[in-house]
């Protein structure tokens, strides 16, 4: 390895642990549940989250549980371009009084407002 090849590692590894270093932490979330049935405002983030619309949820979504499974979604496949079914499953999540649900598959999150919601104290 020619001193330059030497040179050049050095500066990228440099260049990259100075980009770790400098990463926020993450915020705690915790599971959550909703204080009051709000199943319209959580049916806009999962539309907006997703890219579907015309979502119809229970009334007790996140009432009793921090985490539900929506069924039957139908969504374009890129590749085939298709409709197929695919189970999404959410969580909701709470920081700072501060409400989000999140897609267990992709870590998508996004405030929900409108709402309050609390620790699940059984998670």
């Amino acid at each position: 390895m020619t001193l330059h090849s030497r040179l050049s590692a050095l500066g990228i590894f440099t260049i990259l642990s100075g980009c770790a270093s400098n990463t926020q932490p993450t915020p705690k979330l915790h599971h959550a549940l909703l204080t009051a049935p709000n199943s319209q405002a959580v049916s806009r983030v999962i539309e907006r989250l997703m890219h579907i619309k015309n979502i119809k949820l229970a009334d007790d979504v996140f009432m009793h549980s921090s985490t539900f499974t929506l069924k039957n979604t139908n969504r374009s496949d890129i590749t085939a371009n298709q409709q197929r079914n695919f189970p999404d499953q959410f969580e909701l999540m709470i920081n700072n009084n501060r409400c989000y649900i999140r897609h267990l598959d992709s870590k998508a999150t996004a405030e929900i407002n409108s709402v309050t919601c609390s620790i699940n104290p059984s998670n």
